[in-house]
């Protein structure tokens, strides 16, 4: 039997059983199982923006500009082939038509650094769907089955390019969140919305991000004898440092390291019963390293392979059923690894990502994101 407080004793004298006593006392942590389902909703909405607005996969190959030739002739066989960093007409990134009357001063490469001129300013708007089907589980408790989905959509404003090679960005970004919660007792059915903004900044080979946001989940309860419905409003700010290590023109190694804040309102709310529930607001933090390999295949195809492992600490959250303080729920920590491929085409670039994730949360996540470069 699962350690309770001893009130909760008297419910299992009346009841006879403690499946009795789940069903009793899994409404009172409906709220517990909607907050953490937050905070595995904000991981994946500042990963995966922050990731997005660091730029392509092919952003990160080569560290010095190379510049190319175009020859009408050879373009056909030369063009999506390595070495090509930094020519614009594959990755679509800067206005001078990538053609032939392009000048050394106007084909620039990222770093701009073999010529003295600026490079144009670069914009770009994104979209991204994300599904993930976990099992969640608790250091205090069993877990619980949740699907969610994912969508939000970007604005990268006026990438800018300072001295000694100092690039900077900032953007927008914000989208919805639809999520399903259940186990034998109880099941959750929540949707919400969040928006963000963001900051970054390149620095020869290292990538400094910053990011902030704000939403609210609107939770519907339902169990095997009442219905409550409760909202749970969140913000958080996220922090990720990564650095650039191009082993070849094709092949980069990008370690980074991530920490994010989220601190989630939690819901009072009485069951049918009219037993009253009380819950403490939350303030969760995330600490993730991670390993990035990014690799170009060749022709314009683009592959990276990642692995994170997320430590999750917080405090709060605890949980009171008629003025008796009940064990609180706590995330575990997880590893995340995962595939991708990309493509440039034109001004669009299209990657597609499956995921695998161990540990507090058992499951599958995969996706899609689409970028449109101006």
């Amino acid at each position: 039997m699962k350690k309770i407080y001893l009130s909760s004793l008297l419910v299992i004298l009346l009841f006879g059983s403690t499946n009795a006593l789940a069903a009793n006392f899994h409404p009172a942590y409906a709220n517990a199982f909607a907050t953490n389902s937050i905070i595995d909703i904000q991981h994946s909405i500042m990963m995966n923006s922050i990731q997005i607005f660091n730029g392509t996969a092919a952003a990160a190959l080569g560290q010095r500009a190379k510049f190319v030739k175009h020859d009408a002739e050879d373009e056909k066989y030369l063009y999506g082939t390595t070495p090509m960093y930094g020519w614009p007409r594959l990755y679509g990134e800067y206005r001078d038509g990538g053609d032939s009357t392009a000048t050394p001063t106007t084909q620039i490469g990222r770093n701009g650094g073999d010529v003295p001129e600026k490079r144009p300013e670069v914009s770009n708007l994104w979209l991204t769907w994300q599904h993930f089907d976990n099992y969640m589980k608790f250091k205090n408790y069993e877990g619980i089955d949740t699907n969610a989905d994912l969508i939000m959509a970007g604005l990268t404003i006026a990438e800018r390019q300072h001295k000694n090679n100092i690039l900077s960005k900032w953007g927008v970004f914000g989208g919805f969140t639809s999520d399903n919660q259940k186990n034998d007792f109880i099941n959750i059915d929540g949707n919400g919305g969040f928006a963000g903004l963001y900051t970054g900044y390149t620095i020869n080979n290292i990538n400094l991000s910053f990011a902030i946001n704000a939403g609210t989940l609107y939770n519907n309860l339902e169990t095997d004898y009442n219905g409550v419905e409760f909202a749970n409003a969140w913000a958080g700010a996220a922090l990720k440092t990564t650095y650039n290590i191009a082993l070849t023109d094709s092949f980069t190694l990008q370690p980074s390291f991530y920490a994010g804040y989220t601190w989630i309102s939690s819901a009072n709310y009485a069951s049918a019963s009219n037993d009253s529930i009380n819950n403490q607001n939350i303030n969760s933090f995330e600490l993730t390293p991670e390993i990035r390999a990014i690799t170009h295949m060749g022709k314009g195809w683009f592959a990276s392979f990642d692995f994170k492992y997320a430590f999750m600490l917080g405090h709060g959250g605890d949980v009171f059923f008629n003025g008796t303080q009940l064990e609180d729920l706590s995330a575990k920590d997880y590893a995340e690894y995962g595939f991708a491929i990309e493509k440039s085409i034109d001004r669009f670039n299209i990657a597609v990502n499956i995921d695998r994730r161990d540990g507090g949360l058992r499951g599958w996540a995969g996706g899609f994101n689409l970028k449109y470069i101006f």
